[in-house]
């Protein structure tokens, strides 16, 4: 199994959430929720053992590996965020096992807040529930339209 991890960086004029002091944003496409991993743990996270037996960074730990998403899910997002907000996403395959370092973490005084993609009633179903963490992306400040934040998105996705 593959994993992935998606991502879009957007105009911050186009998102739904509201104020955000960034003029680009970049949001981080999660899974939340999910009931069980992907991959049994074992598989999914380096040195799996050696975690804590017990307490909130294990669990901290487990939750976070499993963010990530499958192939079948980035497809259904690249569809969903195409047909309903016109958004493209970056996704970077990651490299199995996980090492716990790598893992991603979501700072509260960097998200400037969440787009959620689930639990609607609109025509582009998602098999899992998927929120986007938002915050700014401050190495684009030169690009000042859409299409130039696009370009940009289609030129590193050659690299």
């Amino acid at each position: 199994m593959k994993l992935y991890r998606a991502y879009s960086l957007i105009d911050s004029s186009r998102l739904l959430s509201g104020q955000n002091p960034e003029t680009f944003v970049k949001v981080d496409w999660v899974c939340y929720l999910r009931d069980e991993p992907l991959v049994p743990y074992h598989q999914l996270i380096e040195n799996y053992q050696g975690l804590p037996e017990t307490g909130k960074e294990k669990l901290w730990i487990l939750r976070r590996a499993n963010y990530f998403l499958s192939e079948q899910e980035v497809d259904e997002l690249k569809l969903y965020l195409e047909k309903q907000y016109s958004f493209s996403i970056e996704v970077e395959e990651q490299k199995l096992p996980l090492k716990v370092e790598q893992i991603p973490k979501f700072n509260e005084q960097d998200i400037t807040g969440t787009i959620i993609l689930r639990d609607r009633d609109e025509p582009f179903p998602l098999s899992i529930g998927i929120i986007g963490m938002i915050s700014g992306y401050r190495d684009l400040i030169n690009i000042r339209t859409v299409g130039e934040l696009l370009g940009e998105i289609d030129r590193r996705n050659r690299m």
